[in-house]
């Protein structure tokens, strides 16, 4: 039992080898015939007329992009596929499907980049093998960083979307050798997103001259690649932390004046603002011919922040007008529109008239009066003061009328100095009375005003936001209503139905 056990093993074993030595020789002995036994020129393009290569392209990240020096950065594999009749063989008799061969050994389209950025030549591609199989059907993929040129437009930043394109062609043969076939269409299913997204693509193929004599034209591919970068980091790093900054404005308008922090509040901002642009200022793309909206929305705030300060002095210097002798009335358009008509709009007092001057003046007078009268009154009593006797003689009654008549007299003097002294009195009375009503006047037009500004940087600093939408509308639709009319049937090479095996 256990020698039968050892002899099935030993035969398995036997067999097992001689099957692997026997592939191993086929293997070696087709590549010898493929590439060793018969002459193969490398430069020479496989099929009789035009050769067809079937291309397609897979963008695996968009490594960077350098919006000054107008250059992309992008991870991708170019795939092409081809038929090769002079290297195909008999698949019964070599038992061999597939084989992987050196770009030294077969020919090759030999893609070169056309917008290329880059200073010397990749040779990335040396390194990759290619795929060839029994019916001559030839698959060459490889991975390379291609830099390539591309305008970048930076007015929507970073709302914005790029819209680039990788050319390339056959370094050595033209459209009479060479045409390129679209094979699939751009893969992105392995894409890693970064900064940069990719929202979408398309291939164009066309026929270009590119010589100065006009006599050889091109079969040149155009990968067409759309961007659209990410804006949350921008949203939450940049954008919202400054709005939120330049909001607080809005507060100093509410304010009272008599606090006297209305100033110190907007000069805070306003230098809060100036050391964050200072931060920013290195992750906005510099370019000189386009402003980016980012940069729009942050100049728009900060001015905003610098008039909201220019008209906080202003109200003030209203409400904190200088107390001399004299001063000036509110202007009557001013009262008239300030004070009776937005006054009740922006829920401030009313316009409180006070006394008139005929009122004031008249009961200055009455005062007067009524202080004459108790005057009046005790000279009365002084000089009325009679003796219950009779007079005697004559010279007591001459002395009486005496002192009636000093008593007219210094009734008349005293009544004449008293009315001037209060004259005076009541001329500085009305005065003082005339410039607290006009100081009055003044500190209910800066509140009116303090309102209106509120109500204004209510509006306007919303308002600062319509840059990012303006990016949302104008520039969205625009890149894939030109790339949705571009459709072209996607194909691959099939050797299998064209030729016949060369080696039988």
């Amino acid at each position: 039992m256990l020698t039968n056990l050892i002899c099935k093993l030993f035969f398995i074993l036997i067999r097992t080898q001689f099957l692997f030595s026997h592939a191993s020789t086929n293997e070696d002995g087709l590549r010898r015939l493929l590439f060793d036994q018969r002459p193969y020129d490398q430069n020479v393009c496989p099929e009789k007329g035009i050769t067809k290569v079937y291309t397609n392209l897979i963008v695996l990240q968009i490594e960077s992009i350098d919006e000054k020096a107008q250059v992309v950065t992008s991870n991708v594999q170019l795939v092409c596929s081809w038929c090769d009749p002079y290297m195909s063989w008999n698949i019964s008799r070599y038992n061999i499907t597939a084989l992987s061969v050196s770009p030294d050994y077969l020919w090759t389209p030999n893609v070169v980049l056309v917008n290329s950025a880059d200073e010397k030549f990749s040779h990335n591609r040396e390194h990759y093998a290619l795929i060839l199989r029994h019916d001559g059907y030839v698959r060459f993929m490889f991975q390379d960083l291609w830099k390539t040129i591309c305008k970048v437009r930076l007015t929507y930043f970073p709302f914005d979307q790029q819209h680039c394109t990788i050319i390339i062609r056959s370094g050595g043969h033209d459209s009479h050798s060479i045409k390129f076939i679209q094979r699939r269409p751009i893969e992105r299913h392995s894409f890693i997103r970064g900064e940069w997204e990719l929202i979408h693509s398309y291939m164009k193929i066309t026929e270009e001259c590119v010589s100065d004599s006009n006599q050889a034209n091109y079969s040149v591919v155009h990968f067409a690649l759309i961007l659209r970068r990410t804006q949350l980091y921008y949203v939450v790093k940049i954008i919202l932390p400054f709005a939120l900054v330049s909001f607080v404005t809005l507060f100093t308008f509410l304010l009272p004046p008599e606090t006297g922090e209305k100033l110190t509040l907007n000069v805070t901002i306003l230098l809060s603002l100036v050391i964050y642009l200072q931060l920013i200022s290195e992750y906005i793309p510099k370019a000189d011919d386009e402003t980016p909206i980012l940069t729009l929305f942050c100049n728009a705030n900060f001015g905003l922040v610098f008039i909201s300060c220019i008209m906080t002095v202003y109200v003030l210097y209203l409400h904190h007008r200088p107390s001399i002798a004299y001063v000036a009335g509110v202007p009557f358009y001013m009262k008239l529109i300030l004070l009776d008509y937005l006054s009740p709009i922006v829920f401030g007092k009313q316009n409180l008239s006070g006394k008139s001057q005929k009122v004031i003046r008249k009961s200055a007078d009455i005062k007067v009066l009524r202080r004459l009268s108790n005057i009046e009154k005790s000279i009365r009593s002084i000089f009325s003061m009679r003796s219950s006797a009779q007079l005697a003689n004559h010279q007591s009654v001459e002395l009486f009328r005496c002192l009636q008549q000093m008593k007219m007299h210094l009734r008349k003097q005293h009544a004449s100095s008293f009315r001037l002294k209060y004259d005076h009195d009541i001329k500085n009375n009305l005065l003082k009375i005339e410039n607290k009503q006009r100081l009055d006047e003044w500190q209910q037009v800066a509140i009116v005003l303090d309102r209106l500004f509120f109500l204004f940087f209510v509006l306007a600093m919303p308002c600062t936001a319509l840059f990012f939408l303006s990016a949302h509308f104008s520039g969205v639709n625009t890149f894939r209503s030109n790339s949705s009319k571009i459709k072209i049937d996607s194909a691959d090479a099939k050797c299998y139905l064209y030729y016949r095996p060369m080696l039988t």
